[in-house]
């Protein structure tokens, strides 16, 4: 829990698909497998804090994040690596070295994974007042009044 002055900062990819890239030409997605729930569930559960008081929002950003490989197999190995339950694909692969091969490469131009991000600065509320159901045997969080 944020002390009562401090702040939370929430930073996640939004649930739109990443995009493999090479300069201005998308070349394919990465197979994230469930992250676009997992994603938009990160978003859900942060608005739920917010409409029940417990957070209120200062700051929000969407912002555009590039994670970069010299080759595409490098960019596919760490996708594979470190991100969950991810891969590209063997076509995407394929037209990245396309796009590569037309003279990109020599330009300094390397393949890259773009996502769109979000990120919160939420502040605490006041302490909420914990209200025991016991018809079901749950506690739930209720704004102060």
């Amino acid at each position: 829990m944020a002390k009562p002055d401090g702040c939370v900062v929430d930073l996640h990819p939004s649930a739109a698909p990443a995009l493999l890239e090479v300069g201005a030409r998308t070349t394919g997605r990465v197979d994230a497998a469930d992250a676009p729930l997992r994603h938009a569930a990160a978003g859900v559960a942060l608005a739920a804090v917010v409409d029940e008081g417990l957070f209120a929002i200062e700051r929000a950003l969407n912002f555009t994040f590039y994670t970069y490989g010299d080759t595409i197999e490098e960019l596919r190995e760490y996708i594979v690596e470190n991100w969950r339950n991810a891969q590209i694909d063997d076509e995407t692969v394929d037209r990245t070295r396309e796009a590569l091969g037309a003279g990109l490469r020599s330009q300094g131009v390397r393949p890259r994974v773009r996502e769109q991000v979000l990120a919160t600065k939420l502040r605490p509320l006041a302490r909420p007042i914990l209200v025991n159901a016991e018809a079901n045997g749950v506690t739930r969080a209720l704004p102060p009044r």
